[in-house]
Formats: structure tokens, sequence, C-alpha cells
């Protein structure tokens, strides 16, 4: 305990200074009410401390460090004892300010202290030490402070400890635990009456209550389930929801009721909503239940396509694929790539090391430029990502010094092969405009008018969209056509309607996204919109590039593209091919004369 909290006396908080009233007084014994630089006379120089010989005078010879008075004296919790509390906290730490709000005062039934009680009748110090005692798979020994005694921790920094990487096996399986929840317990044939009573010792029927207790991790977490239900506007049937799984989720895995991996709960996905499993995550995730095992879909996707290559070759791309998706901040330095764009390379070099390891190689150490060369396919396009991986996979290897040489410099880089730009029909522009979806129909009227890309489209905010004008991330401001305002204005009539009290910032919403605060996905709504983001923009810069005569510096200020981008679309009007004479001239999105 500090001394601090004691009665009043020389060492409890000075007065204000008089002069100034900001420091406090220099001293209590003999009283000096003014600080040093507003004593009459002053300023003069404060002493050095008496404990320490610090020049941070405080009051009463002391230091701020060293005055037990002072806000930056540190302290022990008068709840838990942790070491590394102060004043201004009450002289409590953080989770013990949490209980002092939700649970009663009363005396500790292990260390008999008078202090905040939880609802076993334990104290915070209590329950940390038989968790600090505690086996994975078992419930909590609550005694254990008796046993082993307390053990003292430093302030906020007793964090579950990690669990052991022994899995615990599936011991019921879904159906067998609906079963047992379903089946009534059997009527006996016949009753044997009690020979004599006995009264039950309260002591062991306290333990045992606390053994049921504690297998019932709803008790741990209802407080964060209904607080994230209220935070992100839940529904009353997907809480419902969610706390059944929790339930169900007991029965499935009896042996893990302290922490439930992530891997086991997504397994139960063809048992139940995919959306309550994603909530059901989130809920053990904030109760500090959950044991994030889950495995990334390329890492799943890489593994799938490379089990059956050989160990030292096998390694090596596995070096190169951690290197390209997370970095390096070791020399050689290398900035983390997007998972798309290492899938694409993965998928230009399997071809050529299948051959390779078929022909006897096991190894990128021997492989030469006249191989890669042979590797290489005519296709200009194929060729271009394969040549893309070969550079980056060589890069990193000579880099972290597997290989001696990089085959792939003497090599030079052809571009891919570039397709000319068409336009579509404007009869399916048309039907994806009058969609019934109000999302497909916004999403298609902003691609259509606007040109905007499917990962702008995914990520616009509400806020975005202010007087009519559309604010984009590069800074451009795109005052919306009037069938994109019409089309907004039923989407978010249906928004309103459909999710009254979501919290989602982002302007498409869907039932995945709703109770929470990311993006759609990148296929929504195209799936359902028959036809594709980029067609659209294609068909929205010719249509400009028709109208300007080619003129290249107001495509790219219109649209946010490059130079050599807009040379490609302005390059269709010098030589217009015969697939680009539209059917119809008069037919175009809904009216040419619109834009």
């Amino acid at each position: 305990m500090s001394p601090a909290r004691g009665p009043s006396g020389p060492l409890s908080p000075p007065l204000p200074c008089t002069g100034c009233g900001i420091k406090p007084a220099a001293r209590l014994t003999p009283r000096i009410d003014f600080c040093y630089d507003c004593i009459p006379g002053g300023p003069f120089t404060p002493p050095a401390c008496n404990k320490c010989g610090s020049t941070e005078y405080y009051s009463q010879g002391l230091c701020g460090h060293c005055h037990p008075g002072s806000p930056g004296y540190v302290g022990s919790c008068r709840d838990c004892l942790a070491w590394g509390v102060y004043r201004q906290h009450n002289w409590r730490c953080w989770k013990c300010r949490w209980w002092f709000t939700h649970y009663p005062q009363g005396e500790c039934v292990s260390c008999h202290r008078e202090v905040t009680i939880g609802e076993q009748g334990y104290c915070r110090l209590c329950l940390e030490t038989a968790r600090y005692h505690q086996t994975p798979g078992e419930p909590l020994d609550l005694d254990a402070a008796r046993t082993y005694g307390q053990q003292l921790f430093l302030a906020s920094m007793n964090d579950p400890r990690r669990p052991r990487e022994k899995h615990l096996p599936m011991v019921m399986s879904y159906s067998e635990a609906i079963r047992v929840i379903n089946t009534p317990p059997p009527v006996p044939a016949s009753y044997q009456p009690v020979l004599f009573h006995i009264d039950p010792d309260p002591e062991l029927l306290r333990q045992r209550s606390n053994e049921i207790r504690l297998r019932d991790i709803t008790s741990r977490t209802d407080h964060f389930l209904y607080a994230r239900a209220s935070e992100y506007a839940w529904s009353k049937r997907q809480t419902n929801q969610v706390r059944r799984t929790l339930k169900v989720l007991q029965l499935v895995f009896p042996g893990a009721n302290l922490r439930f991996r992530a891997s086991d709960i997504l397994a139960m996905r063809s048992y139940d909503d995919d959306s309550n499993i994603r909530s059901t995550i989130e809920v053990l995730e904030d109760a500090a239940l959950l044991i994030d095992d889950r495995v990334p879909s390329f890492t799943k996707l890489f593994e799938r396509k490379t089990h059956a290559l050989p160990e030292p070759m096998r390694a090596q791309l596995e070096l190169w694929r951690d290197i390209m998706v997370d970095g390096s901040k070791t020399p050689p330095r290398r900035q983390p790539r997007d998972t798309m764009t290492v899938k694409g390379q993965m998928y230009g070099l399997l071809p050529a090391i299948t051959r390779w390891v078929e022909g006897g190689r096991t190894s990128l150490v021997g492989i030469s430029t006249e191989d890669i060369l042979a590797a290489l396919p005519d296709d200009p396009s194929p060729r271009h990502t394969m040549m893309l991986g070969f550079r980056s996979l060589f890069t990193i290897l000579r880099g972290r010094k597997q290989v001696f040489i990089d085959p792939t410099k003497a090599i030079p880089l052809r571009g891919p092969r570039r397709n000319m730009p068409l336009p579509m029909e404007p009869t399916a522009i048309r039907d994806a405009l009058v969609n019934p979806d109000p999302a497909v129909a916004l999403a298609v009227s902003l691609v259509a008018f606007h040109a905007l890309m499917t990962s702008q489209v995914q990520h616009i905010r509400l806020t975005d969209i202010i007087d009519g004008r559309l604010r984009m991330p590069d800074g451009r401001s795109i005052p919306l056509a009037k069938p994109v305002r019409v089309r907004l204005s039923a989407w978010l009539d249906h928004r309103a309607k459909r999710w009254p009290e979501t919290k989602n910032p982002y302007l498409l919403v869907t039932i995945q996204t709703a109770p929470r605060l990311s993006p759609p996905s990148r296929s929504f709504p195209w799936k359902k919109a028959g036809v594709t983001a980029q067609a659209l923009r294609t068909d929205r810069i010719l249509y400009e590039v028709e109208q300007t005569g080619g003129d290249v510096r107001r495509i790219c200020d219109l649209f946010g593209i490059g130079i050599e981008t807009a040379l490609r679309y302005s390059a269709t009007i010098l030589e217009p091919p015969a697939a680009h004479q539209a059917p119809d001239a008069d037919a175009a999105i809904i009216s040419r004369s619109e834009r």
C-alpha cells in the first residue's frame, strides 16, 4: 500500500501556491504557502530532492517521483496490489477500475480482504492467481491462492497466458449435441427412497456452483455480446442466434470451455448461418476467449499448389511468397505486394517450375538463362506474367543468397499484348441501368456515367457525397449526373428501410456488412448485374474520347487516369475498327445527350 493513502499529514497532496495557483506550495512544515518562484523577494532556485537528489522539486523537500502526494508518484493498486498505479486514478489499475463499477464490495472468500469481489465471491487478485495456475481445458481452481499463495504482478500487464499449441480434440459432433439437447431424460422404472437426509456441505455446494458457472461461457460473453449488438445495431434475431451459437459451441467442444479456436468455429458453417459464425468469432475475440488460428486463403492456395514439389524448391518458393506478401525490413528491404499480384505471378511461375521438376530438377540454384528462355511461352501476355514472376523470384533469392546469380538480368521484359478497347452494346447497358435491384442500378450508373473503378465504388462513403457531388480520394469533385442522383436516392431509401439502424459508413451495404463497419466485397453487386465494371468503364471513356476528338489532357483530368492509358484509348479514333461501329447510332446509354 502507498503511504499517500493514509490520513492527512506532511506527505499529503500540498495546497497550490497562493501566488500563482499552479505550482504546489514549497513546504507544509514549516509552512510556506508560496512556490519558490512566488516567494516574496524571489524567485529562488528550489533545492534538490532530499531522497534522490533530483532537481525537479515538488514540495516538502522531495521531487514529484518521491513525494507520495504528487500525481507522478507510483504506488500499488488498492484492490489487486499490482504495482504501477497513480493517485489520479484513485490508486486502482484499469481492470480494477472496471471491477469497481460493475461488482459490489465485500469480503473475499479466499484472502478475507474487504475489496471488490466478483460473482464467485473472490477478489480479482485471487482470480488472477487461479488463472496463473490454470491448466488449459480445465476449470479454474479458485482456491489456488490458498494452496500456492498469491502471485503479485505489474498493473495492466497480467494478460492471459498463451494457450498450449496442443489441439483439443472434438469429442462430440454437432448432430450429437443437438440430439442430446432435444432428447428428454429417461423416466426411471423405479424410485429408491432416501434412507436418511443429510444437510449438504455449504463449502462443497459453493465449489460445485462455481464449476457449473465456469462451464457456461455465456456469463462471460453476454456483456460483450450485448455491447456489440448495441454498438452495431444488431437485430434481436441476430443477437439471439449468436447467443444460441455460443451455447451450442460449448456442447460441440466441451473440453475447450476456456478458449475456442477460430478454425473449429468456422467448421460449423455447414450447420449455421455464416453471418452468425462471423459474429460469434467477434464476440469471443472481444471476450478474450478466441484463439485466432485462421489461415489466409492465399496461404491455403499456395500450399495446395506446391505440396508436390521437392523440398529445396518448395522452401525457396515459400521464402519468395513470405517476402512478397509480408515485405522485408532487413536488407535488402522490400515493400509488401498485394495478394492478387503475388497470386498472378505464382500462376505464371508454376507451369515452368512443374516442367523443371518433371525433368529432374529439385532446386532453383542451377537454373540458367537458357532454361528460362526455353520455358517462356510465345503468347505475349503469359510471357509477360511469367517473366515478372521470375524476376521477383530470383531477385529475392539472390538477395537472400539462395542462388549464386540472377538468370533474368540478361532477358528484356516485354510488355503484354494490348487489346483494342471496344464499346458495349447500348441495350446491355440500358438493361443494367433499369435493374430492379437498387444496388445494381446505382453501381452500374456510377460506372456508366462517371467511369469509376470497382475499388472506387466499393469504398465510397456516405460522407463523400455532398450537394450532388462525389468527392474522390485523389482530390477530384465529380458532379453526379441526374440519372445517377435518381438511382442514388432510390438506394438510400432502400437502405434506410432495410437497415434503419446500421452504422456502416459505406454507401453500399450488404447483409454481411450491415452489422459491421467494413466495405462490401469487390464482387458486389456485379455478380447479378449482367455486365462487368471494366466494360462499362471502357465504354464511357471511349465515348468521351469520341466527343473530345482524343483530347488526352481532358481525358486524364476527367477520369483520373495516366497519360499512357489515355493514349491507348485515344488511339481508337485514328483507325476505328469495324467492331467499334454501334449497330444503332441513336441508341446510347439511356441518352447520349444526358452526358
